[in-house]
């Protein structure tokens, strides 16, 4: 295996060769930035921005900036420390009360009778990998079709359930679609 021609592991340096590496790199990004400087302000030239050196060096609007960044500062302060007394607020009013609940698990029984559906019917339909179920305007379950848990393809035309119109609740609502 051939060796890489630049040797590079931090962990054998000690921390004064690190920060000295550091420190090199920031100065040489700042450099690099400092070549492009005549560049980027030609651009701004040609945009128009010559306007910004005006507002903010020749008419003092740094100075307005500064007054205005000290508001903003102060403002952001203090919806910090009055969100973080909010907080340190409901820590201290709940603590050791926990009043979020996990929701129970429901069966395949409460989903058979939620959709209409027989017992049997619900569990193939869990054990399907693809499954599509149309609702008519009222929200109920009007047409179900699925694929096999083995295969991707959904089920032929002739396969698909349909709801029967006018089934009596609690019987078998589908029939074979004949088509």
């Amino acid at each position: 295996m051939k060796q890489p021609l630049i040797i590079e592991s931090p962990d054998l340096q000690t921390l004064r060769q690190r920060y000295t590496y550091a420190a090199l790199t920031l100065f040489f990004w700042i450099f690099w930035f400092y070549l492009w400087i005549p560049v980027i302000s030609l651009i701004a030239w040609l945009l128009g921005i010559e306007t910004f050196y005006d507002q903010m060096v020749v008419q003092s609007g740094l100075e307005a900036l500064r007054e205005l960044l000290d508001f903003y500062i102060t403002v952001i302060l203090a919806l910090g420390v009055s969100l973080t007394g909010w907080a340190l607020y409901n820590q201290i009013r709940f603590r050791g009360k926990e009043r979020r609940t996990l929701q129970p698990n429901v069966g395949k029984k409460e989903i058979a009778q939620f959709f209409e559906l027989e017992p049997a019917l619900t569990a193939r339909l869990q054990q399907a990998k693809y499954i599509e179920l149309g609702h008519n305007e009222q929200g109920q379950l009007v047409t179900i079709k699925s694929s096999h848990h083995s295969e991707d393809r959904v089920l032929p035309e002739s396969d698909r359930l349909v709801r029967q119109t006018g089934a009596p609740s609690g019987t078998y609502p589908f029939q074979q679609a004949n088509e």
